[in-house]
C-alpha cells in the first residue's frame, strides 16, 4: 500500500525571552497566594517538585547553589492518575543538635550573626573558646572525610532499554567527573540484557544447554521490547566495562531483579518447558512476576541468579537482588497485601503463606550472593511490608535501597524500622527520579523537571519515612529509569540530572581532579625550546597543583580550578627561543598550506558546461586552491551516470526510465537553456583534468532537502507521495516516513558514491534546510515536534555509513546536527561538518562550540563569503561586493557566530561558495574569479604559490642527462635540491627566484669534453668552464600620466585623482665566464610590481573650434538618454453601502493614474542607425485606486397601511476624502563616463630576435557609462541617485611579443641537434596529511517512537481543539506568526535576517503571555 501524503498540523514557535520568565514568576506568585504558605519539606517529607523550569548551569565546572528550603514552594501537578503519596510525619522534636551531615543545605550564617555569636562567646569564656577552636576544626575535618566516604551512585535502567558499551563508558566518564563512586546497572529488569558466555543451568536433575538458555532469554527480552539498538551486553563487553570503570575509580553494582520485573526470564522459562511460571491472581496473570508456589520456576530463577553472582564475584562489591513491586500489574499495586492476606483471610483463596515464602526466597537469594563474597542489596518496598514483622525475619545483611515511603494503599515499612532490624540504608529517594522521555513538566510522573526540583529541595540525607529518627546512610543514589523503553536516551539530560545531584550535595562529592591531571598532561614534555623565565612560571604552577589537598570536595572545586587556570596561563605564556621560533613559524606555514582551500559551485540548480568548470579549475590552480566542491544534486540533479539502473523496494528501475525521470524532474525545477545534465564521461574528464592541476573534486548530492528533481522523478517512477507535508506539501524535501522514497534515494546516492569511490576523497551528502518551504523555515523544529528527528538522524547516519564503506570521507552541512544544542539523538562522529550558519530567529542551529565538544571537525563555509549569482544589495545578503569585502573582514578560520582567534576550533580548511538560488541569473566568469582572487589574496599564508612556471620548467629538463659535464650537472642538481614545494602566495617572489635558478642551470648544461691520448704540440688544452652565475637586476618602470577632461572643473585647472606610482621590473641574468670572457644571457624579465598610472582631471569648458566653414568637429558619439513615460491606469473598486438610496452611487476616492518612467540609452551604430536600449524602468508614481459606493437599501415589508416602518436613524459614516497625490516633478538624468584602462600581456616568442618586441594587438581603453537620476528634494537640494552602470565599450587587451630564441649547440656541420620530445614531469600538489583510516563506526539504527496520535500543541489563553488527524489537512489555531516573503532568506542562508527579527518581535508582542507546552 502506498503511503498517503498527510498534512501535519501547523506549528508556530514563539520565543518571548525575558517576558516568559516574568510570566513564570507571576504565575508562581499567584500559586503561593492561592494556596497559602506551604511548609518547607523536611527529611521526613520529600518534596513534590515544582513545575518551574530549571535553569541549567553556565558551566559544568561551576557549582550550582542549592536553594534553601524556605524558598521552595512545592506544588503537585494535577493528574488524573493516582500518584505516589508521600508519607507525612510531624517534624520530630530534636533533643540534640542536628549534625552538619544531616543538614548540608542549611542557610549560611551571615557575617553579622557570626560576629554576634563570637562576641557572646568572648564575654562568657574567652579561654574556653581558645581551647575549643582546634577541636571544632578537627571535628569539621572528620565530618568532611565521612561525607566524602559515603557512596554516591548513579543508577541506569539497562534491563528495560539497551545501552551500548560506549554509552555506558560515557556515563562512567561523567560519573568520575562529577565525583560519583559507583554505577548501579540494572541488567535484569523486565528485560534481561546481559548474557554470559556459558549460560548453561542445572536445576535439580535437569540441565539446560547454554545455547538454549541464551536463545530463550534473548527471545524473552525481545518479547518485552525488541530494542533496535541491541539486545544485550556480552560477557567480554561487561568485563571490559568493569575494568574501564575501575580505572576511573568507579565501582559497578549489578542488579538482576526478581521475583518481580522478570518478563524476559518468565518467557524464557516457558520456552524451555517450565509450565505456568507466572503468578496468577484470581485469573489475572502477571507478565512480570514469578509464582513463588512454582518450585521449578523458583529453582530456575535461583540458579540463574547464582550464575550471575558467580561472574560478578571479585569484580563488584554489592549485588542487588531487586525484590520490589510484587505483581503490581496483576493486583493493582497491592501485591504485598495479597501475599500477606492469607493471615486474615485464610479461606478466601489468597496465596497460602505467600509472604512467608517471599521472605524465605529473599533470604535464599541473599545467601547465594554472600556465598560469592558479595553484599546483597534490595529495594525497600517488600521488606517488612506494612511494618509487620510477624511473618518472619529478613537477612539483616541485605542493604536496603530506600526509594519510597509508600502512598495510599501501599504501606511500606519505615526506614526507622529497617535500621532497627539491622539493615544499612542506601538513600534512593524517588524525589530524584527521572524516567527517560519524560523531559519536562506535564510529560508524566518522574519527569526531568520534577527530578531536578526534587534534588534541589531534598538533600542526600533526606530519607523517606523516617518517623522522626536520624537515619544513618551509606550514601545516596540518583536514578534514571526506562519505563518506556522506546523513549530516546538523551545523554545531556541524564548528565544534567547527575550534575544537579552532585552540585546540590557538593560536600559529599569529591572534587574533580581529572581536569588538573589533564592540565598537567598538556604541559609540553620538551621545555628546552622555551626561555628560562617562562619555564620557571610553568614549574611553579605545576608545583601548586601537585601540592593540592587530595581530599577536597566539590564544594572546594574553586581551589583546583584556580590552580588549573594558573597553569594553563603559564603554559600559554611559554616563549620560544629565537631558534625554536623560526622552526615553529616554518611548521605553522606548512600546517596552514595543508588546510583545504575550496571553491564551491552550485551546479545542481544551474547548468555549468565542462569548459566553464575547467576554467574554474584553472583559476583555482593558479590561485592555490586545493579543491572544487561541486554540487551536482541541489534542487536540480545535473549529473547522469551511463548506467542509472536502481534496485530498491524489491524491484529494479530501468536505467533509461531513471534517466528520463531525472531529466524531467530537473527541467521541472529549471529548464536551463544552456543544458540539463553532465555525462559520466564529462565528469570523469573533469576529475582527471582537476587532478592534473593539483585540484581535488568534492561531489555533493543533497538530501533529504533540496531534492526537487528527485521528488518529481520518484513520482514519475511510481513512488507515491514522496514529499514531506506539514503546513503544505514541500516541493524540496522528502518525507522521512515514506520508506519507499527513502529506499530509492539511498540506492540512488549509493550509486553515485560507487562512481566517485577511488576518484575523490570526500562526499557531501547535504542534509541542510529540511522542508523550509513547507514550515516557514522551521523544519527541524517540526521534525522534533512530530517525533521524526530520530528518523532524520537514522537517515543521515545511514548515508555516512555508506560513504565510509566505500572509502569516502562523509561530509554534511551543519543545519540538522544536534539542533538547538541538544543531543536527543546521536549522529555519526566521523562526518566533516560544513559549517555555514548558526541560524537566525527561530532557526536555532547547533553552535560550532557544541559540535566541537562532540568531537567534530569543520570545513569553514562561513556564509559571509557567499555570493548568489545575480544578487543585488537590495535583494538582501549574498551580493558580490559584500562577499568580496568579507574575504578581508572575516578571517580564514572564523566560523559563523564566533570571533577568531578568541574561538579557535578544529577546522580542516575553508570554503568560499557560489550559489544559484535564481538559476536563470546570468553567470559571469569574471565575478567568480574576482571573488576567488579576493579570498586567496586576503589569505595568502594559507594559499599555495603559483607553481605553474616551475612545472613547465621541470618539464623542459632533459630526461637523459648522460653526456653533460659534471660541473653543469652539479649546478642542476643544486638548483633542484633548493626547490621548496611549501611556499605560500606571500613568497611568490622567492619561488620565482628558485625557478629562475633552475632555468639558468638547465640552460647552462654543457656537454662533457671527450679526448683520447696526449695533446699534440699544436693542440690547445680544453677551456675550463665555470658554472653560470645568476644575477638579479631590478629597474624602475615609470608611470604614465593620463589626463581626463572634467567639464565640472574651471578651464585649465587640474586635479590629481589617482597618484602615480612607479613599477618595478626584475631581470634574471645568467653570467658565464669562458676563457676569461663574461657572457650575459637574459633568462627572464618579469614585472614584479605594476606601475600605477597617474590620473589627472583637467577643466575643459564646452567650446567648439569651427573648421574653415565654421562647423564644429564631431565629438565621439556618447550614448544619449531618452526618457519615456507610461501611464499606469488605476483600478476601480465598487462596494455596497446601505447609506445611499438604491441605485445611487458616489465616488469615495478619485482614481489617479500612476506613471512608470523608462530610461533608454540611444547610441549610433556604424551604419548611422540609432540603437535604443532599455536601461531601467522606475515607477515614479503609484496609481491611486478609485473607490465607488453603490446604494443597496434593506427592503422592508409594509404595515397594515402599506407604510414601511421608519428605519432607525444611524450615525453618518464619515469617509475621508483622500486627495489625489500631487504629481511629482520628473527627475532628470545625468550621464557620466568612466574610462576602463586596458591590460597589457607580454609573451615570449622564438620568431623574433632576442630582445626585440612587437605589438600584436593594440590596446584600446573601454568606457563605462553611469546613469544618475537627479531629483529635487523638498528643501530645494538636488538628490543624485545611481540608476545603473553600463559598459558602453569593452577594453581591448594589448598583446606584446618579446623575442627569446632558443640557443642550440651545433654539431660538426653547425646544425643544431633535434631535441627529443620529453614527457612532462608532474609536480605533485602536496595535499594535507591524510588521517589514518578509522575503523567503521557502527551506528545503531534507532527509530523514533511511533505514536498513534500526534502530540497536541496547547497554547495558554487560546482554547485548544481536540487533536485533529493529520490526514484532515488542518492546522492548529495559532497566534500570529511571521509570514515569509518571496524575497526571504535565500535557501543557502546567506541573506540578512533583519526582517525576520522585526516580524519576530512583533509576533512575540502579539502573542504576549503565550507559551509552548507539549503534551
Amino acid at each position: 500500500m502506498k503511503p498517503e501524503n498527510k498534512q501535519r498540523f501547523s506549528i508556530r514557535k514563539y520565543a518571548i525571552g525575558a517576558a516568559s520568565v516574568l510570566i513564570g514568576f507571576a504565575f508562581q506568585a499567584q500559586a503561593v497566594a492561592a494556596d497559602g504558605v506551604v511548609p518547607a519539606p523536611t527529611e521526613n517529607q520529600p518534596a513534590i517538585q515544582t513545575t518551574g523550569e530549571v535553569t541549567p548551569p553556565t558551566s559544568e565546572e561551576k557549582l550550582e547553589t542549592a536553594p534553601t528550603t524556605e524558598n521552595v514552594t512545592p506544588v503537585a501537578p494535577v493528574t488524573t492518575t493516582e500518584a505516589p503519596k508521600v508519607e507525612v510525619a510531624p517534624a520530630p522534636a530534636v533533643a540534640e543538635p542536628v549534625t552538619a551531615e544531616e543538614t548540608p543545605a542549611k542557610a549560611e550564617i551571615t557575617e553579622e550573626a557570626k560576629k554576634t555569636e563570637s562576641e557572646k562567646e568572648k564575654e562568657e569564656n574567652k579561654e574556653v573558646a581558645k581551647v575549643e577552636a582546634p577541636v571544632v576544626a578537627t571535628e569539621r575535618a572528620t565530618q568532611v572525610n565521612e561525607k566524602l566516604a559515603k557512596k554516591k551512585i548513579v543508577s541506569i535502567d539497562a534491563g528495560r532499554k539497551y545501552f551500548s558499551p560506549d554509552q555506558l563508558k560515557e556515563i562512567i566518564d561523567k560519573a568520575k567527573h562529577y565525583g560519583y563512586t559507583d554505577l548501579h546497572l540494572l541488567v535484569g529488569n523486565d528485560g534481561l540484557r546481559f548474557m554470559l558466555d556459558d549460560m548453561s543451568l542445572t536445576v535439580g536433575d535437569k540441565t539446560y544447554a547454554s545455547d538454549d538458555v541464551k536463545r530463550a532469554v534473548e527471545n524473552g527480552t525481545n518479547a518485552y521490547y525488541n530494542d533496535p539498538n541491541g539486545n544485550h551486553l556480552t560477557e567480554s563487553e561487561m568485563t571490559d566495562l568493569i575494568s574501564y570503570a575501575k580505572d576511573k575509580g568507579i565501582g559497578l553494582i549489578p542488579t538482576v531483579n526478581s521475583p518481580g520485573h522478570m518478563d524476559a526470564i518468565l518467557n524464557a522459562m516457558k520456552e524451555l518447558g517450565i509450565e505456568n511460571p507466572n503468578f496468577n491472581y484470581f485469573g489475572k496473570e502477571s507478565a512480570r512476576t514469578v509464582d513463588l508456589d512454582n518450585e521449578k520456576a523458583v529453582a530456575f530463577t535461583k540458579a540463574l541468579i547464582d550464575k550471575y553472582a558467580a561472574y560478578f564475584a571479585g569484580k563488584s562489591e554489592i549485588f542487588n537482588i531487586g525484590l520490589d513491586e510484587y505483581a503490581n500489574d496483576a493486583t493493582d499495586a497491592k501485591g504485598w497485601s495479597v501475599l500477606q492476606a492469607y493471615k486474615w483471610y485464610p479461606e478466601d483463596g489468597f496465596p497460602d503463606k505467600g509472604y512467608d515464602k517471599f521472605i524465605a526466597y529473599a533470604n535464599d537469594l541473599a545467601h547465594i550472593v554472600k556465598s560469592h563474597g558479595l553484599k546483597p542489596m534490595a529495594f525497600n518496598d517488600g521488606i517488612y511490608y506494612n511494618s509487620d514483622t510477624t511473618f518472619g525475619t529478613f537477612d539483616k545483611d541485605i542493604i536496603v535501597s530506600m526509594w519510597t515511603g509508600g502512598w495510599g494503599g501501599y504501606d511500606v515499612a519505615s526506614s526507622k524500622l529497617l535500621v532497627e532490624k539491622g539493615h544499612e540504608i542506601l538513600n534512593t529517594n524517588d524525589a530524584w527520579y527521572y524516567v527517560l522521555g519524560r523531559n519536562a513538566d506535564g510529560q508524566g510522573w518522574y519527569n526531568l523537571d520534577q527530578g531536578l526540583n526534587g534534588i534541589k529541595s531534598t538533600p542526600i540525607t533526606s530519607v523517606p519515612k523516617t518517623e522522626g529518627a536520624d537515619i544513618p546512610i551509606i550514601g545516596g543514589m540518583v536514578a534514571a529509569w526506562a519505563d518506556t523503553p522506546s523513549a530516546r536516551y538523551s545523554p545531556s539530560r541524564l548528565f544534567k540530572l547527575m550534575r544537579q545531584f552532585a552540585n546540590s550535595n557538593a560536600e559529599y562529592f569529591a572534587a574533580d581532579y581529572e581536569s588538573a591531571e589533564q592540565a598537567l598532561k598538556e604541559v609540553p614534555t620538551d621545555l628546552s625550546r622555551y626561555t628560562a623565565e617562562s619555564i620557571a612560571a610553568v614549574k611553579e604552577a605545576e608545583k601548586a597543583i601537585r601540592s593540592l589537598d587530595s581530599n577536597l570536595s566539590r564544594a572546594q572545586q574553586d581551589s583546583i580550578d584556580q590552580a588549573i587556570a594558573k597553569l594553563q596561563e603559564a603554559v600559554s605564556s611559554l616563549t620560544f627561543t629565537p631558534e625554536a621560533q623560526k622552526e615553529e613559524d616554518a611548521k605553522r606555514e606548512v600546517e596552514k598550506l595543508a588546510k583545504n582551500k575550496v571553491i564551491s559551485i552550485d551546479a545542481g540548480r544551474k547548468y555549468f558546461t565542462l569548459d566553464q568548470l575547467k576554467r574554474i579549475v584553472d583559476k583555482a590552480s593558479e590561485l592555490g586552491y586545493s579543491d572544487l566542491h561541486l554540487l551536482l544534486g541541489n534542487d536540480g540533479l545535473r549529473f547522469l551516470l551511463d548506467d542509472m539502473t536502481i534496485t530498491a523496494n524489491g524491484k529494479t528501475y530501468a536505467s533509461d526510465d531513471v534517466k528520463n525521470a531525472i531529466i524531467e524532474g530537473t527541467k521541472s525545477y529549471y529548464d536551463d537553456p544552456n543544458g540539463t545534465t553532465l555525462s559520466q564521461a564529462e565528469i570523469t574528464e573533469l576529475i582527471q583534468y582537476a587532478k592534473d592541476k593539483g585540484i581535488g573534486l568534492i561531489p555533493a548530492i543533497n538530501s533529504p532537502g533540496h531534492m526537487d528533481a528527485m521528488l518529481v522523478a520518484m513520482e514519475k517512477l511510481g513512488i507515491a507521495n514522496p514529499q514531506a507535508n506539514f503546513d503544505k506539501v514541500s516541493k524540496t524535501t522528502m518525507d522521512l516516513e515514506n520508506e519507499e522514497a527513502m529506499n530509492f534515494t539511498k540506492a540512488l546516492i549509493g550509486k553515485y558514491m560507487d562512481f566517485f569511490a577511488g576518484k575523490t576523497k570526500i562526499f557531501n551528502y547535504g542534509t541542510d534546510e529540511y522542508a523550509n518551504d513547507a514550515t516557514n523555515a522551521q523544519g527541524w523544529y517540526y521534525l522534533k515536534w512530530y517525533g521524526l528527528y530520530g528518523k532524520f538522524a537514522d537517515y543521515a547516519n545511514s548515508l555516512a555509513a555508506m560513504a565510509k564503506e566505500k572509502g569516502l570521507q562523509p561530509m554534511a552541512f551543519n543545519d540538522g546536527f544536534y539542533y538547538e544544542d541538544k543531543d536527543d539523538v546521536e549522529f555519526d562522529k566521523d562526518v566533516i561538518i560544513s559549517y555555514w550558519s548558526k541560524g537566525w530567529w527561530g532557526y536555532n542551529l547547533a553552535s560550532p562550540q557544541y559540535l566541537a565538544s562532540k568531537g567534530y571537525k569543520f570545513l569553514n563555509t562561513n556564509g559571509d563569503w557567499y555570493y548568489i549569482l545575480g544578487q543585488k544589495p537590495e535583494d538582501g545578503g549574498g551580493f558580490l561586493k559584500k562577499a568580496i569585502e568579507n574575504t578581508e573582514k572575516t578571517p580564514f578560520n572564523q566560523l559563523a557566530s564566533t570571533k577568531y582567534p578568541e574561538v579557535d576550533l578544529p577546522t580542516v580548511g575553508s570554503m568560499v561558495a557560489i550559489w544559484a538560488d535564481r538559476p536563470s541569473a546570468e553567470y559571469k566568469e569574471e565575478e567568480i574569479f574576482e571573488l576567488m582572487t579576493a579570498f586567496a589574496d586576503h589569505n595568502k599564508d594559507y594559499f599555495r604559490a603559483d607553481y605553474k612556471a616551475l612545472r613547465e620548467e621541470l618539464a623542459q629538463i632533459p630526461e637523459n642527462l648522460e653526456g653533460y659535464s659534471t660541473e653543469s650537472l652539479d649546478a642542476l642538481k643544486a638548483a633542484k635540491e633548493a626547490l621548496n614545494y611549501n611556499l605560500n602566495r606571500n613568497k611568490q617572489a622567492e619561488l620565482n627566484t628558485l625557478v629562475a635558478n633552475l632555468k639558468a642551470a638547465r640552460l647552462g648544461l654543457k656537454p662533457a669534453a671527450t679526448h683520447s691520448g696526449s695533446l699534440d704540440e699544436s693542440e690547445a688544452s680544453a677551456a675550463v668552464e665555470n658554472r653560470p652565475e645568476l644575477i638579479t637586476r631590478t629597474e624602475e618602470i615609470p608611470f604614465e600620466t593620463v589626463k581626463k577632461e572634467n567639464p565640472n572643473l574651471p578651464a585649465g585647472q587640474e586635479k590629481v585623482v589617482t597618484e602615480g606610482a612607479k613599477g618595478e621590473r626584475t631581470i634574471y641574468v645568467s653570467v658565464t665566464t669562458e676563457n676569461g670572457k663574461e657572457t650575459e644571457t637574459v633568462l627572464e624579465s618579469k614585472v614584479t610590481k605594476e606601475a600605477v598610472n597617474q590620473v589627472v582631471e583637467v577643466g575643459t569648458p564646452v567650446t567648439h573650434v569651427g573648421d574653415e566653414e565654421g562647423v564644429a568637429p564631431v565629438a565621439d558619439a556618447k550614448p544619449r538618454v531618452v526618457i519615456e513615460d507610461e501611464e499606469i491606469p488605476f483600478t476601480t473598486i465598487t462596494r455596497e453601502t446601505n447609506q445611499l438610496p438604491k441605485g445611487q452611487s458616489r465616488i469615495v476616492t478619485e482614481g489617479v493614474n500612476g506613471r512608470r518612467t523608462h530610461f533608454y540609452s540611444v547610441t549610433t551604430a556604424a551604419d548611422g542607425s540609432e540603437v535604443k536600449t532599455l536601461v531601467t524602468s522606475v515607477v515614479a508614481q503609484e496609481p491611486v485606486t478609485q473607490i465607488i459606493e453603490v446604494g443597496t437599501p434593506v427592503t422592508h415589508v409594509g404595515d397594515e397601511h402599506g407604510l414601511a416602518p421608519v428605519a432607525e436613524e444611524k450615525p453618518a459614516l464619515e469617509i475621508p476624502n483622500i486627495p489625489a497625490p500631487i504629481a511629482e516633478e520628473k527627475p532628470r538624468v545625468v550621464i557620466e563616463d568612466e574610462e576602463i584602462p586596458f591590460t597589457t600581456i607580454t609573451r615570449e616568442t622564438d620568431a623574433l630576435p632576442k630582445g626585440e618586441t612587437r605589438v600584436v594587438t593594440e590596446g584600446v581603453k573601454g568606457r563605462r557609462s553611469h546613469f544618475y537620476s537627479v531629483s529635487t528634494a523638498a528643501d530645494g537640494s538636488e538628490v543624485k541617485t545611481l540608476v545603473t552602470s553600463v559598459v558602453a565599450q569593452e577594453p581591448v587587451t594589448q598583446i606584446i611579443e618579446v623575442g627569446t630564441p632558443v640557443t642550440h649547440v651545433g654539431d660538426e656541420h653547425g646544425l643544431a641537434p633535434v631535441a627529443e620530445e620529453k614527457p612532462a614531469l608532474e609536480i605533485p600538489n602536496i595535499p594535507a596529511p591524510i588521517a589514518e583510516e578509522k575503523p567503521k563506526l557502527e551506528i545503531p539504527n534507532v527509530p523514533a517512537p511511533i505514536a498513534e496520535e500526534k502530540p497536541k500543541l496547547e497554547i495558554p489563553n487560546v482554547p485548544a481543539p481536540a487533536t485533529v488527524p493529520a490526514k484532515e489537512n488542518k492546522a492548529l489555531p495559532q497566534g500570529p506568526a511571521p509570514v515569509a516573503k518571496e524575497n526571504k532568506l535565500p535557501e543557502t542562508g546567506s541573506q540578512g535576517s533583519e526582517w525576520l527579527i522585526a516580524t519576530g518581535l512583533m509576533a512575540a508582542l502579539t502573542a504576549y503571555g503565550l507559551s509552548k507546552k507539549k503534551d
